[in-house]
Formats: C-alpha cells, structure tokens, sequence
C-alpha cells in the first residue's frame, strides 16, 4: 500500500441515535494517516464530536450549511497521533430518536496536521450523477481528496472514476451517507463526482483534501511504524 490507500472502514446505522454512535472493526493504523469521519441524522442534527480508542484528536470540516432539509450531516477528520490498533470510532450526539449513521474510512499516510482545501458544503445537487465542489488548484502535488455525500433514501451510491468509493451506509430508507477518496500526483483541481441508480430528496455534500507530510526522513519523521533520526 501506497500514499493515499484505503486501509479499512467502519460503519455503522441505528434507528434511534440517542447519545452517541459507534463504528467498530479493528485496524492498526501508522502515524500520520488518516481517520476521516462522517456522521449524517435525520432532520435537526445534533452530532457535536467524535473520539477513538487511541485518543485521537478530531477536527469538523465545518465551514458551512450542515442541513440539506430531511439530511444532515458533519464530516470529521484526525491526523493518528500514535500507532495502535483502532477499534472503535465514535459520534457523540446530543440525544434524540433520528435515525443516523457513521461512516470512517481509515486511509494511509502520512498526512500533514491540516486540512488544505475545504470549500463550503452545498446542498443544491440532487441529480445523478451528484458532483462535489472543485477543490480548486491544490496546495501541492501529493494529496488525499475526500468527496462525501449524506441523503435521503437508501440506494447504492457509486464512484465515479478517479473518485474511489470508500464505504457507505444507509439506516432503513430514510438516509444514507458515502465516502469517496483519491490520492493525487499534481495540484489540478479535482471535482470528486458519485452516481445512483435514483436520486434523494434532498442531500449534503463535501469535498475535504490533506497534504502528504513530505517533511524530510532526516527530520525524523515516522516511515510506516517506526521513527527514522
């Protein structure tokens, strides 16, 4: 595995979100990659954070509308502040009966402790295919870009290439949330795009991207699970 691949997922749906949700698997994760998080609800959202079994530190993408009508969502992202086998990914909430999911995809790398491009989140595509923001011209060649979705309804969405599907989960037919990453080689705007069979009613997308940490070795940065002088 490379810069920019997908190590694992987990994800996970209830019916009534109550105070928290948790997505549960077990992988070990290097520092420096990256734990990309998204939790959508059903009608008022109420997530407010996420944390991990390793304690790492989670950041929202927020930077704009978290609310699509019937959909909404907040995507979350940790720089793995240590090695360690990550278990359990968890949304807190402020308590309710909506339904809601949680979507994580792990993702190697290592990854700079920013986040580099963040356009505002729109919520004006609900036609297939459903085209993310353009992330515009990119800080610098080697990024990871995640594009995500959270809608109404419960049919499988795609990716539309270079855009790889990371995971997606639905809870009944009421919602449904995706992840979709790339990692690129050349600062050119990417627009990440995903297709379905039918469309939602309404629907919240983002586009989030992360720089490779291309500090030198000598500097001791950490290669895969060791550190180097």
């Amino acid at each position: 595995m490379a810069f920019g691949g997908l190590r694992t997922t987990f994800k996970n749906s209830a019916t009534s979100i109550g105070t928290s949700i948790a997505a549960t698997g077990s992988q070990l994760v290097a520092n420096g990659d990256l734990i990309f998080v998204l939790g959508g609800e059903q009608l008022a959202l109420t997530i407010t954070g996420v944390t991990d079994n390793l304690g790492n530190s989670y950041t929202s993408t927020d930077n704009s509308v978290n609310d699509a009508g019937t959909s909404t969502g907040r995507a979350f992202w940790a720089r793995a502040s240590t090695s360690g086998i990550l278990t359990t990914v968890t949304i807190a909430c402020n308590g309710g009966t909506n339904n809601g999911v949680i979507v994580v995809a792990i993702i190697e790398g290592p990854i700079t402790n920013a986040i580099d491009k963040n356009p505002a989140n729109i919520t004006s595509d609900i036609a297939s295919p459903f085209v993310c923001q353009t992330t515009g011209t990119l800080s610098q060649a080697n990024e990871i870009v995640i594009g995500w979705l959270v809608g109404t309804g419960s049919t499988v969405n795609t990716a539309t290439s270079p855009n790889l599907l990371a995971d997606q989960q639905a809870t009944a037919t009421i919602l449904h949330a995706t992840i979709g990453y790339q990692a690129v080689t050349v600062t050119t705007a990417v627009t990440p795009t995903f297709a379905a069979a039918s469309n939602p009613t309404d629907q919240l997308m983002g586009v989030a991207t992360f720089r490779r940490d291309e500090t030198p070795l000598g500097a001791g940065r950490q290669l895969g699970m060791q550190w180097l002088p």
